[in-house]
């Protein structure tokens, strides 16, 4: 089972050299990370965007792209689609977000006739490695669904439990996170928890052990789960915790980077195509790491 990041890249190796799409990469963080995934042999990439500032920035960093792989748009939706195009015709196997607004690339790949839509529901898996935890922890979904239902949910975990079983973990840990661990109708999200519960029961998610309604200090911690006297098959021992809205999700997300010093990658899966969906404020650590992911998804 992979545990850590240097895991991942261990197994992205494995995975062969894949072809990125990059939409407005005008970003040293950007093209660094594409340099040094490059000159490991794992990724090579087709550059959508202001073709001269491309080329002005790809000297700037010394990073060799063949020419033909670099497409002129100025224009941010036709960036998107022109991006999205690359995957359509065979010349990329992933789409990664660069200084694109977010809505211009989602737009495209959305599009019904244009884009990359397979009829499931597209979220955002974050992984993070952090201290004093034995493995990976993933969390979802802290970037597009705002506050997803429990179909949606449904969806969501079947996203997040194909990354899981993509990083070698065959048999995936699942936390419903809720304040408490009982059902209160007046707190929707344990509701939600006790429905997910009985479906992976029926065996929607396979082969999996997912519990709900279930707090943070029992997700991570056996003996925060004994002193509560719970029962818990994933406590301590999580691999996925399933937010119930998009504000908790990434406050976790930003908790663990800026106050844990974790390390965190994220892919949003549910497309025909792995998507990197990068923050303003994403370091070229992190730029690399989500491009990790989405190679060992590929």
């Amino acid at each position: 089972m992979v545990k850590t990041f240097d895991d991942i890249r261990k197994l992205a190796k494995e995975r062969g050299k894949k072809v990125i799409s990059i939409a407005m990469p005008e970003s040293l963080s950007i093209l660094e990370a594409v340099k040094e995934l490059k000159k490991e042999g794992m990724i090579d990439a087709v550059l959508v965007g202001d073709s001269e500032n491309i080329k002005k920035l790809l000297d700037d960093v010394r990073l060799d792209i063949d020419r033909k792989n670099i497409i002129h748009a100025t224009d941010p939706v036709e960036a998107g689609y022109l991006s999205v195009q690359a995957i359509k015709d065979g010349a990329a196997d992933i789409l990664m977000k660069g200084r694109i607004p977010t809505p211009d690339l989602m737009k495209a790949v959305l599009d019904k006739e244009k884009g990359l839509r397979k009829g499931k529901l597209l979220s955002h898996v974050a992984v993070a490695e952090a201290p004093n935890y034995d493995r990976l922890l993933m969390v979802s979904d802290g970037g597009i669904n705002i506050r997803p239902d429990v179909e949606k949910k449904i969806q969501i975990i079947k996203n997040a439990i194909v990354l899981a079983k993509s990083l070698g973990i065959a048999h995936p840990k699942i936390g419903i996170l809720c304040p408490i661990e009982r059902v209160n109708p007046k707190i929707p999200e344990t509701v939600d928890a006790a429905e997910l519960v009985r479906l992976a029961e029926k065996g929607e998610f396979g082969d999996v052990s997912l519990e709900g309604p279930t707090a943070m200090d029992v997700i991570l911690s056996e003996e925060a789960a004994a002193k509560k006297g719970i029962e818990s098959k994933i406590a301590g021992k999580t691999d996925i915790i399933i937010v119930h809205d998009v504000t908790t999700g990434n406050a976790i997300l930003k908790t663990l980077i800026w106050l844990v010093g974790a390390k965190v990658g994220g892919v949003v899966l549910g497309a025909k195509v792995p998507i990197v969906l990068l923050s303003r404020s994403d370091t070229k650590k992190e730029k690399m790491l989500s491009m990790l992911l989405s190679i060992v998804c590929s």
